[in-house]
Order: structure tokens, then sequence, then C-alpha cells
């Protein structure tokens, strides 16, 4: 068993004295962990990272895992730390998934801030990644002393320093659908609330529509919706709210986002598209991946 810390930036690498970021070989130290690799993808603060950063990092994940390093902890910005694990579990495989523990941490609070908790973040991340022996949960997110699932978690607070959710749901998750080697950027997240109604865009391979409460969308949304369908094109329809029980349902034009966010939807179907751009192919891939949902 082989450990490796991949650096990305965020708070917990940021010297508000220094204004710097931190590299990974400074972060164990602060924490007085000794991984047997260390390498830096990223050095931002997370807010600047889009689909392309992500996937780089997932990729750079899923490369470690294929050189033999079943334990990996990424350090990560939280403001989109919950979206680059889940895209990052997306892409490993049940194979690479059964050979690791993945898991992603970061920190509320600057590196040399008195009351820093990256440090301590790190050291609980690590500890459970070389827990391999408890491999195949997926990718997971570890802070304040709490794991949580990639597919499920979510930053809830912007300045608690138990800032990350998943609403009860366990601690892994189960089996994903086949993983994509590429991944499709050009998914778009339409909002469709009663306030901002944004038009739906033709050159989009996909869409994901953020509704109301249930998942409702207007009514005016409707004939696009069933032109798009027509197309060939995936629609999923997400919530901003927690949504209600959701399964596949083969007799509906829409897919349905279920458990997930209307981020981490877009990254879903971004990724059923990387593996096949036939529309009845992603319904079965979406189909696999909704029969693990958990309200």
């Amino acid at each position: 068993m082989t450990s490796l810390l991949i650096a990305t930036g965020g708070t917990i690498a940021w010297s508000e004295r220094e204004s710097r970021m931190i590299n990974g070989i400074e972060l164990a130290q602060k924490a007085g962990l000794k991984f047997d690799s260390v390498i830096d993808v990223k050095s931002q603060p997370s807010w600047d990272l889009n689909l392309s950063d992500m996937f780089d990092i997932g990729a750079s994940v899923r490369s470690a895992i294929d050189a033999g390093h079943s334990s990996v902890v990424v350090t990560h910005g939280t403001d989109t730390m919950e979206e680059t694990a889940w895209l990052t579990d997306l892409l490993l495989g049940p194979q690479r998934r059964r050979a690791s523990r993945v898991i992603f941490t970061g920190a509320m609070r600057f590196a040399d801030a008195e009351d820093s908790d990256g440090a301590e973040n790190l050291k609980f991340a690590f500890a459970n990644s070389e827990r391999t022996q408890e491999a195949d949960q997926g990718v997971q997110v570890a802070f304040a002393h709490e794991l949580f699932a990639a597919r499920w978690v979510r930053k809830i607070d912007a300045f608690e320093l138990s800032a990350f959710s998943a609403y009860g749901r366990p601690s892994s998750s189960g089996p994903l659908p086949p993983a994509p080697d590429v991944l499709d950027f050009n998914v778009r997240v339409v909002t469709t609330s009663s306030t901002v109604r944004q038009p739906i865009p033709s050159d989009a391979s996909g869409l994901v529509l953020v509704g109301t409460g249930a998942g409702h969308v207007p009514s005016s949304y409707f004939e696009e919706i069933e032109a798009t369908c027509k197309r060939g094109l995936p629609v999923v329809i997400s919530s901003r709210a927690r949504d209600v029980a959701r399964t596949y349902n083969p007799n509906s034009d829409v897919l349905w986002a279920g458990d997930l966010t209307p981020e981490k939807a877009a990254i879903a179907i971004g990724a059923a598209l990387g593996k096949s751009r036939n529309l009845s192919h992603v319904r079965e891939w979406w189909s696999e991946l909704m029969s693990q949902s958990v309200r």
C-alpha cells in the first residue's frame, strides 16, 4: 500500500502572511504527515476551477491508482469540492474503486490562521485513506471529523468549520455506471424559476433544468423540452430543493436528477455522453445511476 497527496490549492493552502498557496509538501509537514508521494496538480481557489480543471484533477487520481497508489488524499477548496469529488468518483470505475480509498478534504480557515482547521482535516482524511481494507466506498469527503459520500455531500455553510452535510445519507455510495474516459463539456444548466427564466440554448449537447420544489418547471418550457428530446438530446429535470424520491421512468421523455444537485446532474450527464452520444445508451446509463439513488 502506498499513499499519495494531491494538492490543488484552496483555503487549506492559503498563507495570508505570505500571500501565496503553500504546496503539498508544506501541507503535509504542517499536519505532521508522511505521504509516500506528493504532487501539486493545481494551485488556485476552487471558485476559479472549471470543468476541465476538475477533470484534470480526477484524471490525476485515476492515474495515481493505476500507478499503484491505494491511498489517495486530495486537498481542495471547499466551494467546488463536492463537484470535483463527484466527477472523480464517476471517472474511477469499479476496479479502481475496489483497489483504493480516495478522500478529498480542505479547510474553512487559512493555513496560517490561529484557528486553522486544515491540518486536523488532513490528518483525519489521511487516517481514513490508510484503511484500505475498507476500499470500494467510492470517493469521499472528510471534514470536521465526518466522512461523506461524494454523491451526496453539499457545502451548507460558508463560515462554520462543520461546513458540509449529506443530510443523513450513508458515508459511502453504491456502484456507479461504467466510467467514461472523456467528459462532454457542453452540457448546460438552465435556471427556470419564477424570477429567472433562462432561454434553452440551441447548441448544447445535453440540458439540466433547475426546477422549483419537486422538480417543477414553468409550462412555458414544455414545448422546448419536447423539441429538445425529439432531437435526441438528454434533458434532466433537477430541483433547487431536496427532491422527492425518484427512479428511472422508461416512459418519460425527460430524466430526473433525483438525489443529485443540478451541478452534479450536469457532471453526470457529461459523463454519460462521454460514454455514448446515443440517447438510448445515455438513458440506460442514467437508469443504472438512479438505481442507487438515496433520497
